[in-house]
């Protein structure tokens, strides 16, 4: 497509230029501007068009050189017109986006209104032939809000609701059509009379509507008695259309031809286009059927990249023209909204950063808060208790009358107090951890449990910081003080795993196993992997062993 653009620009220039240099020879009609309007809008040929395109464009130029901006602006419109008739729609766009931005140079008034209007009706017609549905209901309404008759009204009304047809809204378009109808009726006007009942009568043959042959048939009558050659034809491949959905192919046929024959006798190019794309499509040859099919997709699959650039090509014009002080205002009032938007996300995002960072010192705070208790624990008791016991162990054993039983159970007592002492000490984590752990396991074999480790050797304990150590060194001893006092266990085994910086512990003995119950030290070796934002998980079943799985 884009190499056929400068070619029918070429074209379009090449047909022109002999029709400058004769215009050169022969003076111009009196009344010119009338004359050249009727060639727009009742064309006998293509060689109407391409003269009334000539003197347009000349007459722009010549408004532009007279400062006249409204008379280029009528210029550009007729432009508009003649390139949408002439089937370069790209052209007719842009033409109408040149007169809007020359509008905009204008202060308010009735025909800058007018004029208006008139440009987003037609850039919605233009949208609309580009299948872009969206676009050009967005342009009606824009043209819609600037209507200041009853004529307006129903016709730009009648130009959303056929784009809603064309994007297969039938039911909404359906509603607006009966509604429209209706009106017209009380309107008196037989043109939009003969319109919205065509249009009504195509939504009903879409939704299978038996009532759809009438109203179309109805409208054409309205239409063939009314005289306008270009709605008759329309009629024609509207009735084409309407047998094609209902399988009804030779009446569809007849009705094409018809739209032939009427397009040939007028020779508008754009007429014979619409007329011959039915013909074909109704062929029964099914290579030029697949033909067809295959042209019509790769045009509206152009039509639509170029209406999505158009659209955006727009937008710019339109944010470029945003000159007027109300509207530099608004925008403003936006980016000032904006700016305190982000400003609100700042302080909030500040807030929780201070938030987070406050709760994570606490945490911390309370971790070193309970690990200097359990240090001040252990030292009272093997400074006051462990060694009071031993003092008074001491003075007994010189009185040889003493209960031997006696010194049993305070062996005991003392004992029990070295063990709580031990359990509390201080972990020594700034040397080789990995020794530090092989220590604390070691103290747990005995002649009866047999303790076994498994790759403590490929952890890198450098990743983790002194509380994890620490963790891990507690949750490691009360696991193992339960196993000793409560297990039964013969055999333990201790794995370690590092994927990347999570580093996993799983403990397993096959002891008698229990009714899992997370009070006292369960809980507390729970509590202290969760302060580090790691895991730990118990399994366990009577007689079946005890596993627990530690992640952090």
């Amino acid at each position: 497509m884009d190499i056929l653009k400068p070619v029918l620009s070429f074209i379009l220039f090449f047909m022109v230029s002999p029709l400058v240099q004769a215009g050169k020879l022969q003076q111009e009609p009196i009344d010119s501007t009338h004359y050249y309007y009727n060639k727009v809008i009742k064309p006998n040929s293509k060689s109407d068009l391409l003269q009334a395109f000539v003197f347009y464009r000349n007459q722009k130029d010549r408004s532009l050189k007279r400062a006249d901006t409204l008379e280029a602006v009528y210029s550009l419109r007729q432009l508009a017109i003649i390139q949408k008739k002439l089937g370069i729609l790209y052209d007719s766009e842009s033409s109408a986006i040149e007169a809007l931005g020359l509008l905009e140079q204008l202060p308010a008034s009735s025909e800058r209104r007018e004029s208006k209007a008139g440009i987003y009706n037609h850039l919605g017609r233009v949208y609309s032939e580009m299948q872009d549905h969206a676009n050009a209901i967005a342009y009606y309404k824009k043209a819609l809000a600037l209507a200041d008759s009853k004529l307006q009204d129903m016709v730009l009304r009648n130009n959303i609701a056929f784009a809603q047809l064309q994007a297969d809204s039938l039911d909404v378009a359906l509603e607006a059509f009966s509604s429209l109808y209706q009106e017209s009726l009380v309107y008196q006007d037989s043109v939009i009379i003969a319109r919205t009942l065509n249009n009504l009568g195509l939504v009903k043959g879409k939704l299978q509507d038996s009532t759809a042959l009438l109203d179309l048939e109805q409208a054409f009558k309205l239409r063939e008695a009314l005289g306008n050659p270009t709605d008759i034809l329309g009629s024609y491949l509207d009735l084409s259309e309407y047998y094609i959905l209902q399988g009804n192919i030779p009446q569809a046929r007849v009705q094409a031809q018809k739209a032939y024959q009427l397009a040939r006798a007028s020779n508008n190019p754009s007429h014979l286009v619409s007329a011959l794309g039915v013909l074909v499509q109704l062929k029964e040859d099914p290579e030029v059927r697949f033909y067809k099919q295959l042209m019509d997709s790769m045009r509206t699959a152009t039509m639509l990249v170029e209406g999505k650039y158009a659209s955006k090509k727009y937008a710019l014009a339109a944010q470029e023209a945003l000159a007027n002080k109300r509207l530099l205002q608004l925008e403003q009032e936006k980016n000032y909204k904006y700016l305190y938007g982000f400003f609100a996300l700042l302080v909030l995002g500040l807030g929780i950063t201070v938030a987070v960072f406050q709760r994570l010192r606490y945490k911390k705070q309370k971790q070193l808060e309970v690990y200097h208790t359990e240090l001040r624990i252990s030292k009272k008791v093997h400074d006051e208790v462990a060694n009071g016991v031993y003092h008074v162990m001491t003075k007994i054993q010189q009185n040889p009358e003493v209960n031997e039983a006696v010194l049993d159970d305070l062996e005991r007592v003392y004992h029990k107090t070295r063990d709580i002492s031990r359990e509390h000490h201080e972990v020594e984590v700034k040397e080789n951890f990995k020794d530090v752990l092989l220590d604390l396991i070691g103290n747990y074999k005995s002649d009866s449990v047999n303790c076994i480790t498994k790759d403590l050797s490929k952890v890198d304990w450098s990743l983790l910081n002194s509380n994890k150590k620490i963790a891990i060194y507690r949750v490691l001893q009360e696991l193992l003080i339960n196993m000793k006092k409560h297990s039964q266990a013969s055999i333990v085994v201790i794995s370690f795993a590092q994927n990347h910086k999570k580093i996993t512990i799983t403990y397993k003995d096959n002891g008698q196993g229990c009714s899992l119950k997370k009070q006292n030290g369960l809980q507390n070796t729970e509590n202290r992997i969760k302060t580090l934002k790691g895991s730990i998980t118990f399994n366990s079943e009577i007689n079946q062993g005890f596993q627990a799985v530690i992640i952090i």
